[in-house]
This record gives C-alpha cells, sequence and structure tokens, in this order.
C-alpha cells in the first residue's frame, strides 16, 4: 500500500511526514519490521537517504508516533456533540462505522448523521419495479393494514416511520425475510401516498400499476420516481444507524441539489465519471443558498463539537464527494465567523474511492473481528440497493462491504510491520489485543481543516 508513494512528494523542504513515509515505504519493500531496520538499510534506500541527521533515532520516532497514532483511536469521544456527513448514504458507514460504534453505546454523546445528497442514482429500475410490485400484492391481499386507519391518507402515513423500522429490524432478528419485505413495503407505500397525494385505497392501488407499467417500459423515470428512489436509499441509512437505537430526528437527509449537476456524475466501472467533461478545471465553487445554507442552518441548530467529513480530491471518488466536501469546508467557514470554533473537532475519513497514506492519518481506529461481523451484516440486512452495486468501484465487483473490511485489514497488515506482531496480541489493552483491522483518520482544526479543502 504505501510503498507506492509519489516520487515528488519527497521534494522540497523535509517534514517529518516525509520522514515517515519513507521508513515505512521502506519496511514495506523489504518486508521487514521496523526495529530491524540497520543504518545501511536506511542509506541505501533513496527516499530514506535524504531524512536530516540519519541515525536508527529517527526510526525510532516513528514507531513512537505510529504508536501514538494508536492510542488516539483507542480512546474514546464521550460527552460530545457528533455530527457526522457522508455524501450519499451509505457513505459514513463503509468509512468510519468501526468508529461510530463506540460513540453510539455511550449514552452522554448525542449522535448526528446527515446524508447531503439523495442518491436516487444508486437505486436501480429493476430494484424499485420488484418493490412497487410487492407493495401492491401485500396491499390487495389485505397484508398492508394501516391504509384501514380513518385518517391514514390526510395525515397518518406521514406517523410511524420508526415503527416500518422497528418491524423490519424485529425481523432481522427473527430471520423472517417476508416481514422484513413486508416493513419494507410499508415505507414504500407511505412514500407512494406522500408523494402522490393520493386519498384512497383506489387511488394508491392505481398509482402502483401505473407506476409499474412504466417501469417495466423502461420510460424515463419521473421526478416523483426519483424522489422515491432517494426515500428508498433513505430507509436504509436509517435501518443501520437503528442498529445501535439512533432515533430518526438524529438521521438528517439534506437532498443538497448539487446532486442533481450535470457534472456531478458518478465512477463507471471503467472508471469515467459519468457526465463530466474531463478537460473541464477542476474549481468548483458551492452554492451558497442552496446547498450551504441548509448545512451552516443544520451546525446552528445542532452545534457539534465533532464533524466527520469524508475527503476525497477531485479524481479519487465520485465527483459529489469532492463538491460535497467543498459545500461543508463553505459552511464550517461561515459558521467559523459566526462562533469560537477553536475547540471544534473535525474528523477527515476516505472509504471504498480511496485511502489515506497512513503517514497523511494520524488516528489509527482499531477494528476488531466482532466489529466487522456486526459491520457486514448490517450492511447486507440494510442496504438493499447496495448489495450488488450498480457503480461498483473499478477494482472491486462486490459488496462494498467486503471491500472496506478488505482495506481495514490491509491496513492493519502494513502497521504491524511497524509496530510489530507481538504489540497487538500481546497488549494490555483488550481492544487493542481484538484488532485485526485498522481505520485510518485525519484529525483537523478548523483552521487546518480549511486550509485544505478551500
Amino acid at each position: 500500500m504505501f510503498d507506492k508513494t509519489d516520487p515528488s512528494i519527497f521534494e522540497g523542504d523535509w517534514t517529518f511526514e516525509k520522514t515517515e513515509r519513507a521508513v515505512l515505504g521502506l519496511c514495506k519493500i523489504l518486508d521487514h519490521y521496523a526495529h530491524k531496520l540497520t543504518l545501511d538499510d536506511l542509506k541505501n534506500d533513496p527516499r530514506c537517504a535524504k531524512i536530516p541527521d540519519l541515525s536508527l533515532e529517527r526510526v525510532q520516532e516513528v514507531i513512537a508516533d505510529v504508536e501514538a497514532k494508536l492510542w488516539r483511536g483507542v480512546k474514546p469521544i464521550d460527552n460530545e456533540v457528533i455530527y457526522h456527513t457522508g455524501p450519499h448514504h451509505d457513505d459514513i458507514m463503509l468509512g468510519i462505522m468501526p468508529f461510530i460504534m463506540r460513540q453510539l453505546r455511550s449514552p452522554h454523546n448525542q449522535v448526528h448523521f446527515a446524508i447531503m445528497t439523495s442518491g436516487f442514482h444508486s437505486v436501480t429500475d429493476e430494484f424499485l419495479l420488484e418493490a412497487l410490485f410487492d407493495t401492491l400484492s401485500l396491499l390487495r391481499r389485505g397484508l398492508i393494514q394501516m391504509v384501514n386507519y380513518p385518517d391514514f391518507f390526510e395525515q397518518g402515513y406521514r406517523f410511524k416511520q420508526e415503527k416500518d423500522i422497528h418491524h423490519y429490524l424485529d425481523n432481522v432478528a427473527c430471520k423472517n425475510p417476508h416481514e422484513m419485505r413486508r416493513g419494507f413495503c410499508h415505507r414504500i407505500l407511505r412514500d407512494t401516498v406522500g408523494l402522490w397525494h393520493l386519498k384512497s385505497v383506489a387511488e394508491l392501488e392505481q398509482r402502483l400499476e401505473i407506476e409499474i407499467e412504466s417501469l417495466q417500459k423502461g420510460l424515463p423515470n419521473s421526478p416523483e420516481i426519483q424522489k422515491l428512489k432517494g426515500e428508498v436509499r433513505e430507509f436504509e441509512e436509517e435501518l443501520v444507524w437503528a442498529y445501535a437505537g439512533t432515533a430518526l430526528d438524529h438521521i438528517h437527509h439534506l437532498r443538497l441539489g448539487l446532486y442533481n449537476d450535470s457534472s456531478s456524475g458518478v465512477i463507471s466501472s471503467s472508471g469515467v465519471i459519468a457526465g463530466e467533461d474531463p478537460q473541464s478545471p477542476t474549481a468548483w465553487i458551492p452554492n451558497r443558498q442552496r446547498d450551504v445554507e441548509p448545512i451552516l442552518t443544520q451546525l446552528r441548530a445542532i452545534h457539534p463539537t465533532v464533524i466527520t467529513v469524508a475527503m476525497d480530491s477531485v479524481g479519487l471518488a465520485p465527483k459529489t464527494h469532492y463538491k460535497v466536501m467543498k459545500t461543508i469546508a463553505e459552511a464550517v467557514r461561515l459558521w467559523n465567523e459566526e462562533e469560537d470554533l477553536s475547540k471544534l473537532r473535525i474528523f477527515g475519513y476516505r472509504n471504498v474511492w480511496s485511502t489515506y497514506h497512513p503517514a497523511q492519518a494520524n488516528v489509527y481506529v482499531p477494528v476488531s473481528l466482532n466489529t466487522m461481523a456486526v459491520f457486514e451484516k448490517a450492511f447486507k440486512d440494510s442496504y438493499l440497493t447496495q448489495v450488488k452495486a450498480e457503480f461498483p468501484n473499478p477494482d472491486f465487483d462486490g459488496p462494498f462491504s467486503e471491500l472496506a473490511e478488505q482495506i481495514w485489514a490491509k491496513q492493519y497488515k502494513d502497521i504491524q510491520l511497524i509496530l510489530g506482531k507481538d504489540f497487538f496480541y500481546e497488549n494490555a489493552h483488550p481492544l487493542v489485543r481484538a484488532t485485526h483491522g485498522l481505520l485510518f483518520l485525519k484529525e483537523m482544526t478548523v483552521k487546518e481543516f480549511l486550509s485544505e479543502t478551500m
């Protein structure tokens, strides 16, 4: 992983990060543990040879720094207001779920999730067609009784959405796929009534028939169908965080308009960003009224002490990731003009589209097999549209959850070269002993975050 460092990084003024990159890279190239490196190994490596005051003490400094990063990841985050942000539904989970799980266990944290875009592009016509067909079938068989409540079509359809989630998850526990599907169809039905302002069972059945026929014919998606697809993704996100008891009012679907920009794009299996001119400049200015203000309003209302942001530059991930990062940065910049944010901590993360070099990251979060088991099951039970992704990573054909686990396991294996295997399995801390993967984060101050993103 970290033996592919761009040689140009080592030009110019020398920093400790360059020392760390050089030593980490040498360990990787030689497949040697850091404590076994010799001074000759360092002198014979063109990158390590540039280290000022070269000696084995520099190696010990790198070992100490890597260990410090691990202990930062072990330290729990408590008594905080945490605002996790993701460009699309599933980005937060794939990027930092092991980081989040311990936060959710503490009753002293307020944990919020803000998903910035609709995500309707990730729901295929075939998936929605099957969902609408199943909903209509259950309705006609009398298996969706809520439509019989007197006020259902006036206002009742908007209530008890958390009941749909708990119905679904109760039957995950019972291993009852039929009732899981019924819980999912309950939400589809509520959303359908709301989107088309339906007033009776007859109108509902007719609308479902119309949309089923449209999808079967392959007609272009109407704005309502696009919105319904986005609401499918929203339900998936709610399921994931409900695993740990997160209430709906702590999950925010912002549906920013930048997702509909023609240049937002997604990466196809060929690695080309769809809908984007490859010759266009990378500079992009967020739309303040449409996209920045909704985030700024939430920051003012929630007043987080910790924020997480997907830190993907142009070309490393779907273009939407970059646009969302820029938009969040602008919201933070404006909020910083209003309040003292000197104590605000911002954690940058990456997920299946790109990874931090271990020298770039300054927090290594341990990932246990127990965490991986929960992560994988939650992903497959909740993100029904993503088990077989429409736009997979160009380098991986399979569930994104498996790719994330591979990345964590690889990062752990690489860091073992620095700290040694025995550092983990003989460690006095049970979380470190249980480690079989590592998640890399970059903790920043507001000034550092804005410097990197503006």
